[in-house]
């Protein structure tokens, strides 16, 4: 497979501190290397803003 499909499922249960920086790198590798790249947020309950 040339270009495989990827999913990425991140858990952000109280998350607010890091997970914009992870997002912003998931993103330069999505248009830099894996045109299909899947990111998933999951927030169950958390007390983030």
């Amino acid at each position: 497979m040339a270009n495989p499909k990827i999913s990425i499922i991140i858990p952000a249960y109280n998350e607010e501190k890091y997970i914009r920086e992870t997002l912003s790198k998931l993103k330069e590798i999505k248009n830099n290397e894996y045109k299909n790249l899947e990111v998933i947020v999951v927030e169950n309950g958390s007390t983030d803003k």
